[in-house]
C-alpha cells in the first residue's frame, strides 16, 4: 500500500513538473519575445528555457518510472 501511494505522488510530482516545465519553455522560450529584446549578452538571460527543458526531461522521467513499477 505505501508503495503505491509513494509511486501515484511520484507520477503526480512528475506530471505537475511537465506542465511547469512546458509552461517556462512557452513563455521565455517565445523567439518572437527573444527577438525582440534587445541583444545585448548581459541581458539575455538563457536559464528559464533550460531550467523549463530539464523539468520536462525529470518529469517524463518520473512518470515512466512510476509506470514502470506498477
Amino acid at each position: 500500500m505505501q508503495e503505491g501511494y509513494l509511486a501515484k505522488t511520484a507520477s503526480i510530482v512528475g506530471i505537475v513538473l511537465i506542465v511547469l516545465g512546458v509552461l517556462a519553455l512557452v513563455y521565455f522560450g517565445d523567439p518572437i519575445r527573444l527577438m525582440l529584446r534587445d541583444f545585448e549578452p548581459h541581458k539575455t538571460n538563457l536559464m528559464p528555457p533550460v531550467l523549463g527543458g530539464l523539468a520536462v526531461v525529470a518529469g517524463i522521467a518520473l512518470v515512466f518510472a512510476c509506470r514502470r513499477e506498477d
